[in-house]
């Protein structure tokens, strides 16, 4: 990869000046086309609307999300091509061993003070191990998942240099675990681990082991991580989802608790801790740390109503009232800040009824709303929200709806097994409740390896239709992506073979529809699309 005149850089320091001495340093490279933002909002927006070929950013980022918080949770949302070379800059020695545990990690990191040449000098060296990747790269912007795939595990095997080794290996497992092979990815880890310890493979073992129920195992390799990198909070938060998932709610919060100690001001811990807490059933402590986000927050540009909407839940199932009404009206000022705007409100009138003793009206809110679980903008918080106060109905009153609508959820967003505990943590004094979500993930698990079966045996197109029927009933996003996956190798067998794939190609196009339009798999699924029909949408 070559840098020049044309290159595009995203530089994300909180400090104007500098923001002004990256930029000078680059320009004296030749390197003119680089633009500035403060924080991790901007960051966000940026790199939403627009491909960088390189991203500059300071690890701590003031109050909010650090720079690995934001590379994580830009990797995840697929707003981040994985072409594009992403530099942290710290002067914490400690993020060495973070950056080391780390699942998904910068490219490379430079700790400050540097020099100009070294920057420019660790741009090359990234830039070299994506050319390396390209490959493999160029398959995935073309949806070509499995492909690429193949592709890093060849490279992996012809390769002589050990980095470039790792690389291949450890996109291979990301892709994996992204595609629901977990078991494929866990060779690969465990592989690694065989030939020397590295903590970012542990990571991924831990990870999908936790999936897979061994979740004693995961936790043992989860605190070796936190003893070797005690600051990589990603780490305590699957440690407490682990223990969250085995009934031990007390000891996740010890640990969420300490998770916030490493960054008490930062306005994204605070939040997610309180969540937690609240979901784990200690509404008293969660609306402390709530309340502390709140006034963090304020003037944070991650801000929004979300987290006021769980410090009305926190107030009500603790018996704080006297805040409700107020809450509730500065939600109702913001509600198009809100995913599923109108059933989150509708949660909050039903949340405050119940705090306030009139259940009647907080079942009419619910029923009122129901049908709303099924729309495309309500996402797995709106819909955790809904069930906390579904459960909260007096049995006379509510009949079977708390089961009906839990399993209805369960069905959608139960998607592993983490899902699955915090919906059954919600659900814990509600029994028909609990048995319902239960059997809804039952169900996703034996459709969906029912599926992977036929596949496996050559009967793609069986599976394709399996899985897709599955997806109009359930509207889970992970069983659709599969769907739409395996609907579009189908399309192209036909395709190859002169057959008609039109009905095939207007399931997928249905699918792409209802499926977030921002994600990257998303993308590549319309440019495979659009390969066997130029003249599609």
């Amino acid at each position: 990869m070559q840098f020049d005149a044309n290159t595009t850089v995203l530089i994300i320091e909180d400090s104007h000046t500098v923001r002004q001495g990256l930029r000078t340093m680059l320009s004296m490279a030749g390197i003119t086309r680089s633009e500035a933002v403060s924080n991790a909002s901007e960051a966000r927006n940026r790199l939403r609307g627009k491909h960088y070929e390189v991203v500059l950013c300071d690890y701590n980022l003031g109050e909010g999300m650090d720079g690995q918080e934001l590379l994580e949770a830009m990797r995840k949302g697929g707003n981040l091509p994985l072409s594009t070379i992403w530099i942290m800059i710290t002067g914490e020695r400690h993020y060495e061993r973070v950056v080391a545990a780390a699942e998904m990690a910068p490219d490379d990191y430079i700790l400050k003070p540097f020099a100009s040449q070294l920057l420019l000098d660790r741009m090359n060296l990234a830039g070299q191990r994506k050319t390396f990747l390209a490959p493999a790269h160029k398959l995935l912007a073309q949806g070509k998942v499995e492909q690429s795939i193949q592709v890093l595990l060849q490279l992996a095997r012809e390769t002589q240099n050990a980095q470039y080794r790792l690389d291949a290996k450890r996109l291979a497992a990301e892709l994996l675990v992204n595609e629901g092979r977990q078991s494929e990815a866990l060779t690969i880890y465990q592989e690694l681990l065989t030939q020397r310890v590295i903590p970012w493979a542990k990571m991924g073992v831990a990870r999908i082991v936790a999936e897979q129920g061994e979740s004693q195992e995961s936790n043992a390799l989860l605190r070796e991580i936190i003893a070797d990198a005690p600051r990589y909070t990603d780490a305590y938060d699957l440690l407490a989802q682990n223990l969250i998932d085995d009934g031990q709610y007390q000891t996740a919060a010890v640990v969420l608790e300490k998770a916030v100690a490493i960054s008490p001001r930062n306005f994204n811990r605070l939040k997610s801790c309180g969540t937690a807490l609240l979901r784990c059933g200690d509404p008293t402590k969660a609306a402390d740390y709530l309340q502390r986000a709140v006034e963090i927050g304020r003037n944070n540009n991650f801000f929004g109503p979300d987290v006021l909407v769980d410090l009305l839940q926190a107030y009500s199932e603790s018996g704080q009232t006297q805040q409700l009404d107020r809450l509730q009206s500065e939600i109702a000022g913001r509600i198009d800040e809100l995913p599923g705007g109108k059933l989150t409100m509708a949660v909050c009138r039903a949340l405050t009824a119940l705090a306030q003793q009139r259940p009647s009206d907080a079942l009419a809110q619910l029923q009122g709303v129901a049908g709303e679980l099924r729309a495309r903008e309500t996402d797995f918080s709106s819909a955790q929200r809904f069930l906390s106060a579904a459960v909260r109905l007096p049995a006379e009153l509510s009949n079977e709806l708390p089961q009906q609508w839990g399993h209805g959820i369960a069905l959608r967003f139960a998607d592993g097994r983490h899902e699955l505990g915090t919906l059954l943590e919600i659900s814990h004094k509600h029994e028909a409740g609990h048995a319902a979500i239960e059997n809804a993930y039952e169900t996703l698990q034996q459709e969906s390896n029912k599926a992977v079966e036929l596949a496996g045996n050559g009967k793609l197109e069986d599976a394709a239709t399996m899985l897709y029927q599955l997806s109009q009933e359930t509207l889970n996003e992970r069983i659709s992506m599969n769907a739409c996956a395996l609907l579009l190798r189908n399309c192209e067998n036909l395709h190859k073979a002169n057959r008609d794939f039109a009905e095939a190609q207007r399931q997928v196009q249905r699918l792409i529809d209802w499926l977030p339009e921002d994600n990257e798999r998303v993308r590549g699924f319309l440019r495979r699309l659009h390969a066997l029909n130029p003249d599609c949408e």
